[in-house]
């Protein structure tokens, strides 16, 4: 037990160093509000691509296309989201509170610090299974985030708007790159490949430093009742009820 513990403590700690290390720029004034967000959409745009990409390339897309195991993090994902939904609209009236609150509880983190903590545990070759699960849950987060803010908004979500919005997201992009080239049987050159490798090796600390330095705390304080309720559903019982689903059912390894 404590060696599992220790494990996933070491796994963990390289994520909250890059936050530790986003925090301490901000407080330095080196970071703020303006230059988190203009970089963080640098990073999603240029970065992410290679991301997924290079967990993807060389690798036999069938061989780890564990169908369960997408079965099972779709239906989990719906599940969440389907409860989330119903838990938000019984203890908050205000539609304005009510969108973000869904996305806060049912919204994973998997690109951000999912898929780089497995890299920690498993070792980057070895989590080729983690990523294709991405192909299938980021367009579930991209469409039902475009229903959820519109219907709390009073509008209609667009469907054609929406399929554009999921097949231009740059992680999918990415994907969809890697499975055509693989496909294809397309082999990039070493300089290349290599440069594909240093980019993606880059974009996890790089997000995360940012996304440390973009944390408020003093916006904690008017919203801290409804910040501590999806902190808990996110970080706690999702989880619980997830890891659980997922012994049950087998699932080992990466």
């Amino acid at each position: 037990m404590l060696q599992n513990f220790l494990i996933c403590v070491n796994a963990v700690i390289p994520t909250a160093i890059y936050l530790i290390i986003g925090i301490v720029l901000r407080a330095a004034k080196v970071l703020g509000d303006r230059s988190v967000k203009k970089f963080t959409h640098v990073i999603f745009v240029a970065l992410y691509p290679f991301m997924m990409f290079d967990n993807l390339y060389d690798k036999n897309i069938t061989e780890h296309l564990d169908a369960m195991l997408v079965i099972y993090a779709i239906g989990f994902t719906l599940l969440q989201l389907v409860l989330s939904w119903w838990f938000v609209c019984r203890i908050e009236p205000d539609n304005y509170h009510r969108g973000a609150m869904i996305q806060a509880l049912y919204r994973s983190n998997y690109v951000l610090m999912g898929l780089p903590i497995a890299i920690n545990l498993f070792g980057k070759g070895n989590v080729a299974p983690v990523a294709v699960v991405l192909l299938f849950v980021v367009p579930i987060y991209n469409a039902s985030a475009v229903i959820i803010f519109e219907k709390f908004r009073g509008g209609k979500a667009n469907f054609k708007q929406m399929l554009l919005h999921i097949l231009t997201n740059p992680i999918m992009e990415g994907g969809i790159a890697a499975v055509i080239v693989i496909l294809l049987g397309i082999r990039l050159p070493e300089v290349i490949h290599g440069t594909v490798t240093t980019l993606s090796d880059c974009t996890s600390p790089i997000a995360l430093i940012l996304l440390g330095a973009g944390l408020n705390f003093n916006a904690f304080k008017s919203d801290r009742s409804k910040i501590v309720i999806c902190t808990a559903g996110k970080l706690i019982v999702f989880p619980a009820l997830g890891i659980a689903g997922a012994v049950v059912l087998g699932f080992t390894g990466a």
